[in-house]
């Protein structure tokens, strides 16, 4: 099977069916596009550290640490409730929320998308301040369970050295006394240490950076969703499908498509066309059968829709009106009501001697003598031309070729 054949009995056959399952997505993205309205994006600023970062890097992280806290669940949902609003929280987290570093510099922007231009510019409010409270008070339970931690000590040791320096007053002995002392001084040292821990812990909290919001009211613009992503992602799911249908319906209901793929089939030339010269077509006709040592000339139609074809073509070939006597001819073993002419002597052929007549009207003088000359449209069903084969096999008569008939303008099959 080459290309071209399969295209035509894929893509060109089953048009229709790709057509439609492309227009479906196709106009169902666009109906649903202009029902809903363009987005709001809210957008406020945060400044992370006081100074500038050191890279690249250390922005992205930035960026990304803010992100990961306004996206958190929890928080996202306590700023919704704080707008006023119900969204599905972690769609909402994923489609909606967006954190934008400004360069390399401390600043992020974080933004928030919503159909509600009402609603966009409290959720980033309510959202952005949650997360800078987060981000400045988060690690502030550590710290000062810490911190209380180390006052204790604190408190601990300076008892103890205290209860040293009273025991050294009540002790005469040298000894005992030099043993107090470095016991003292430890008790000192460790005093030290704990002191400038808590001290050191102090500053650093004094000193550290905190988020601030620049600016209390959101920047809001509305966006105008571009259409054409989601269309052509619709135009090639439709494609995909239809082209999937087409398919299945040609394994499941094979057909030839074109007449030079029945050509093929059956082994035989293409005479020439239905809507060509009469005398012409005629005259090719003759000479197949003279070639072939054929005196009748039997024209059968591959599908049922060729038996109109057929009739006329008999019509046109006798150049008289058609008779009044109607008779049964099956183009594929079917019963088709059509006319039958008598050609023989009319004329249009300067073989008079070969007759064209339908498979009905055969007569017992021409079975031996006969050819059969096949009509077809460029499209058939493979059982059709089951139908066809058998009635070959039936009367053994040879093809002589086949005539092209006009092409049913029709999508899809024709059943």
């Amino acid at each position: 099977m080459t290309i071209e054949e399969m295209f035509r009995r894929i893509v060109r056959a089953h048009l229709g069916i790709i057509l439609a399952c492309i227009l479906i997505p196709v106009v169902a993205v666009a109906v649903l596009d202009a029902k809903r309205p363009d987005p709001t994006v809210a957008s406020i600023r945060l400044q992370v550290v006081s100074g500038s970062p050191k890279s690249a890097t250390e922005a992205e992280g930035m960026n990304s640490r803010v992100l990961a806290v306004a996206t958190t669940p929890s928080l996202l949902q306590a700023a919704l409730m704080a707008a006023d609003v119900q969204r599905d929280v972690r769609t909402y987290a994923v489609n909606n929320v967006s954190a934008q570093r400004l360069g390399e510099s401390s600043v992020v922007e974080l933004s928030v998308t919503d159909d509600d231009p009402v609603a966009a510019g409290p959720i980033v409010s309510a959202l952005a301040t949650r997360v800078a409270l987060f981000m400045n008070q988060g690690d502030q339970s550590t710290y000062q369970d810490t911190v209380a931690d180390l006052t204790d000590q604190i408190k601990t040791a300076t008892a103890d050295r205290d209860k040293l320096v009273a025991r050294l007053r009540g002790i005469a002995d040298i000894t005992a006394r030099a043993d107090l002392q470095v016991q003292i001084q430890s008790a000192n040292l460790l005093l030290s240490q704990l002191s400038s821990q808590r001290a050191t812990l102090i500053t650093d909290a004094a000193t550290r950076d905190h988020v601030v919001l620049i600016g209390n009211t959101p920047a809001t613009r509305q966006v105008q969703s571009s259409i054409l992503p989601q269309l052509a992602l619709a135009f090639l799911l439709g494609l995909v499908l239809g082209l999937t249908a087409a398919t299945v319906t040609e394994t499941f209901r094979p057909r030839v498509n074109g007449v030079r793929a029945l050509a093929r089939l059956l082994q035989a030339p293409v005479l020439g066309k239905s809507g060509e010269d009469v005398g012409s077509l005629g005259n090719t006709m003759a000479l197949a059968a003279r070639r072939q040592g054929v005196d009748t000339v039997v024209l059968m139609g591959a599908d049922e829709g060729d038996a109109e074809t057929v009739s006329k073509l008999l019509f046109t070939l006798s150049g008289r009106a058609p008779t009044a006597h109607k008779v049964k001819q099956p183009t594929t073993g079917h019963d088709d009501e059509s006319s039958v002419f008598d050609l023989e002597n009319s004329g249009l052929t300067p073989f008079t001697d070969v007759r064209f007549t339908g498979l009905s009207a055969v007569t017992p003088e021409d079975e031996m003598t006969a050819g059969v000359v096949v009509v077809s449209s460029g499209t058939a069903l493979m059982r059709r031309l089951d139908d066809l084969d058998d009635v070959l096999k039936a009367v053994r008569w040879p093809v002589l070729g086949l005539v092209e008939g006009p092409r049913r303008r029709r999508f899809g099959r024709l059943l």
